[in-house]
């Protein structure tokens, strides 16, 4: 790979040439870290570094969608999500 092109290694294109990222490989990077800090073979410090990971990435999510715009048409995500919070549901799919 050329090194100026390194930054492009896991952009994706659609077919009007908009960057597509790989949001698959962001839910399983989250997999990964529920997995790990949930695992019993490993001690606390590394469950505990799993545990801030994740919240790093909560946290930038949130940021995130502070100021997101509202699409026609969409579903309203934010009222799904409190109603679901607030019904005591685990499972946000």
């Amino acid at each position: 790979m050329v090194k100026d092109q390194a930054h492009n290694e896991r952009i994706y294109y659609n077919r009007e040439g908009m960057i597509i990222p790989d949001s698959k490989k962001a839910e399983h990077i989250i997999w990964e870290l529920k997995f790990e800090m949930n695992n019993p073979r490993n001690d606390g410090w590394t469950g505990s570094d799993m545990k801030k990971r994740l919240w790093d990435i909560k946290n930038a999510v949130d940021e995130a969608l502070v100021d997101a715009p509202t699409y026609t048409g969409e579903e309203p995500y934010e009222d799904i999500y409190v109603t679901k919070v607030l019904q005591g549901k685990r499972n946000f799919k």
